[in-house]
């Protein structure tokens, strides 16, 4: 036998032992994925969910906060802007 047929066998048994390694990761990695699904489904069950009033309240507080962080960007935008166009150049002039 040739060392080209020796290097060809090798080769073949060496992908083989990868292939059967690869599958056995995969088999373990699906069942720690379905493992992890079910833990996932069994903690979704005990989440509360707000009601309707809940939701109403809890959304019109947040849209008052949005409202009031955009009023103040607002502001010290303008401020900034009158700083640095308006007042920090006629320093130096």
């Amino acid at each position: 036998m040739s060392t080209l047929g020796i290097a060809g066998i090798v080769v073949v048994i060496a992908v083989m032992a990868a292939l059967v390694v690869w599958r056995e990761q995969v088999k373990t990695m699906a069942r720690a994925t379905g493992g992890f699904m079910g833990e996932v489904n069994g903690e979704v069950r005990k989440v509360t969910w707000p009601d309707r009033q809940q939701l109403k309240n809890a959304t019109g507080v947040i849209i008052l906060f949005v409202i009031i962080v955009a009023i103040l960007i607002g502001l010290m935008d303008v401020i900034l802007q009158l700083i640095f166009t308006t007042w920090l150049p006629s320093w130096f002039r």
